[in-house]
């Protein structure tokens, strides 16, 4: 499907003059706890999508070529921050020059705080193929080409929100950047629409998010009658790229009848705050002032995923053992057999053992910490293989694709959950002297909300620390965890 034939839907119309109709009119209650990323916090209400640019808040820093620091909070300075960003990755690729290429990318994640990118990008600057695959992404995701989102299907190796911000950042037609954040505010503003909406048939914007690091509401499916968003874990790479694409359309749709954040400039310019806005209401969507659902599984409609999507899932992991799982992998690789997930899981089931046999439910169960949101495993390189394999600290820089151990970053989003798990389990062995103090430490702390939860967190988050040398024999912080997770706090 091409831009006009998916603007001309009746559906689509529809929404877009809803949104140009209530968006100046709607009150956002803005509650941001004070973190790292918004220092101070956040207690504002605001009328109005143009009024909630003023509130914009996300310090982050990165470094330029010259390894000088870039910092910025408000709109004004990311501005500025990411336009510096968008010139270094757009002239490296622009050159073919891929260590440059490579380099500015690592600054986009440092920016956006995400890391699950790093080894895919690694890979492809390796193989030579990072500037011409960000050549051949940014003309499939366009804005104001000829190009059909049906292009986007096996061409997209890899999405996620470290790679949505690069993919944004080269485009020059103002693509939105497609995190959780956005994808929330997106999908409860459709959701508004439809409890409106006159029109029948089912939703065609099932915009997805994915949940966040806290508490915080990121589905709309967490309120009484609103219509739960599809969750990134339950979509393809691809499906991403394309909803990155269909948002994109229609905020310039959305801004070509009305005179929104004209002040910012061009078309591109005014997108990137109209998406900044959403950044902002993404937050916690409790911001829009409705009434939370009683029933647990209110968000388990129809492509809404459990309950768990509601963003109370705390940092509870699929339960896996790691450094056997690692061991099998490596295995599996010397092979020679297919590397990919599912010939992988056949080879676990099919594997013999000395106890009974795992199930498929089982192995795929044990795939946990091999995806992008994890260590993204697959496809790393034997050699690397073999040093995450063999762990410690040198297996650590080896699974996080870097020769710097630099500090851990807490992401915005409910991703690196082995490494969190890890944290959370040497905090609880250094607070607590006994098993139950520690699950109660666990539990208080909204990290879990069950024993067996907390329980299972703690299992994954002593094989995972154990392996890497984070964690000692007893299960308490070694120099190496003070090291890298430093200040990292799990408060908000």
């Amino acid at each position: 499907m091409k831009r006009e034939e998916f603007l001309a839907q009746p559906e689509v119309e529809s929404f877009i003059a809803w949104l140009a109709a209530n968006l100046p009119v709607l009150t956002f209650k803005l509650r941001f706890k004070a973190s790292n990323c918004v220092p101070g916090g956040l207690t504002v209400d605001v009328q109005g999508i143009e009024q909630v640019i003023g509130h914009y808040r996300w310090k982050a820093s990165w470094y330029d070529a010259n390894r000088s620091a870039v910092e910025s909070m408000t709109w004004a300075q990311t501005q500025r921050s990411l336009g510096q960003l968008r010139e270094w990755l757009a002239s490296a690729v622009n050159a073919g020059d891929e260590q440059q290429a490579l380099l500015a990318c690592l600054q986009i994640l440092r920016w956006g705080g995400v890391v699950g990118a790093i080894p895919f990008l690694h890979r492809l600057a390796a193989r030579g193929e990072l500037s011409s695959y960000l050549q051949k992404m940014a003309g499939l995701m366009s804005l104001d080409g000829d190009n059909d989102l049906d292009e986007l299907d096996d061409s997209v190796a890899r999405f996620d929100s470290g790679l949505t911000k690069i993919h944004a950042l080269l485009d020059v037609t103002g693509s939105p950047i497609y995190d959780s954040r956005v994808g929330a505010a997106i999908a409860m503003l459709y959701s508004l629409f439809r409890q409106q909406w006159a029109g029948r048939g089912k939703p065609l914007l099932r915009f997805p998010s994915g949940g966040a690091r806290g508490d915080q509401v990121r589905n709309p499916g967490a309120f009484l009658n609103s219509l739960a968003a599809p969750q990134f874990s339950a979509i393809d790479y691809a499906e991403w790229a394309r909803w990155q694409v269909r948002l994109g359309w229609i905020i310039r749709a959305l801004l070509q009848r009305t005179s929104w954040f004209s002040e910012q400039g061009a078309m591109p310019a005014r997108c990137h705050a109209f998406e900044a806005s959403l950044f902002m209401l993404g937050y916690d969507l409790r911001c829009f002032g409705l009434t939370l659902a009683t029933d647990p599984n209110a968000a388990a409609e129809e492509g809404g995923g459990s309950s768990r999507t509601r963003g109370k899932t705390g940092w509870v992991p699929t339960g896996h053992v790691f450094g056997q799982v690692l061991r099998d992998y490596l295995a599996f690789r010397r092979s020679g057999a297919s590397d990919e997930k599912a010939a992988f899981v056949d080879w676990l089931v099919a594997k013999p053992r000395d106890k009974k046999p795992i199930t498929r439910s089982t192995a795929l169960d044990y795939c946990f910490p091999f995806s992008m949101q994890e260590f993204d495993l697959f496809e790393r390189p034997l050699a690397a293989l073999e040093r995450i394999v063999a762990g410690g600290e040198d297996g650590l820089r080896a699974a996080l694709a870097t020769e710097t151990l630099e500090p851990f970053v807490l992401s915005d989003e409910r991703v690196s959950v082995c490494l969190v798990d890890v944290l959370i389990t040497g905090n609880a062995y250094a607070h607590a002297g006994t098993g139950k103090a520690r699950v109660d430490y666990i539990m208080s702390a909204g990290h879990a909300g069950t024993e067996h939860a907390a329980k299972t967190l703690m299992d994954v988050g002593r094989k995972v620390g154990k392996h890497f040398g984070l964690l000692d024999e007893n299960h308490l912080p070694t120099a190496l965890f003070k090291q890298f997770y430093q200040d990292c706090s799990l408060d908000t």
